[in-house]
């Protein structure tokens, strides 16, 4: 009895995490470039496994010369005070140094270092190379990431890759757009029927622990009469 209640204490606690995980997918479906995490079990649901879906989401136009969006593989790179951050963010700006920037205010970088950008006209290449008034300038540096296992999110829509430098390179392929974001890759009706699934798988096996507390105490109690 004692046995069997743990497992449905475990099962319990692995749904409130699966549930945790959706409500946070669904709290950034409007995120720019979220990528939704999936929880998954083994048979005996005794184990569980969180991973990043790298999918791309959906490309949407905004009109900005300088949102660019990723099509496909790869990620920008991105300078912070707490060192290189990857993210898929495109949403960029200039400082007030001319710097392309994201939204945190953190440097983008090119291939050679952070991006400066003076000219009135800018065009941004599907290779990333970009072009100020006619002159070819620097090029929106994109990191081939090999293990992306490796890779774990962190707050402001960055990413930290847990491997060796050498596993990130210059991406080879790449497809940028211009004026464009990607936004989130969560499925809004898909994750709301995972979660109303989880919720009653929940309340099953809360149903289940009380139907077994009741007939441990009955138990107690009879042996007691004895």
């Amino acid at each position: 009895m004692i046995s069997s209640n743990y497992s449905l204490v475990e099962g319990s606690l692995i749904q409130q995490l699966r549930f945790d995980t959706l409500s946070n997918n669904l709290a950034n479906v409007n995120t720019n470039a979220f990528k939704q995490d999936i929880v998954s079990f083994d048979q005996n649901l005794s184990l569980n496994r969180s991973s990043i879906d790298l999918s791309s989401g959906p490309i949407v136009f905004t009109g900005n010369a300088f949102d660019v969006a990723l099509e496909g593989p790869g990620f920008f790179k991105i300078q912070t005070a707490s060192g290189i951050k990857y993210s898929r963010d495109g949403a960029f700006s200039l400082n007030r140094d001319g710097m392309l920037v994201n939204r945190n205010g953190d440097k983008v970088l090119g291939k050679n270092g952070p991006i400066t950008l003076t000219g009135n006209n800018i065009v941004i290449g599907s290779d990333g190379q970009i072009t100020e008034d006619g002159n070819p300038g620097d090029k929106i540096f994109v990191a081939d990431i090999k293990d992306s296992k490796l890779l774990k999110k962190e707050g402001m829509n960055y990413y930290v890759y847990d491997g060796e430098a050498k596993n990130i390179t210059s991406a080879e392929k790449v497809s940028i757009k211009q004026s464009y974001i990607e936004k989130s890759n969560v499925n809004v009706t898909e994750e709301m029927i995972r979660m109303v699934e989880t919720l009653r798988t929940f309340e099953s096996i809360q149903k289940a622990l009380q139907n077994t507390d009741e007939t441990t105490g009955k138990m107690v109690n009879d042996s007691e009469l004895l």
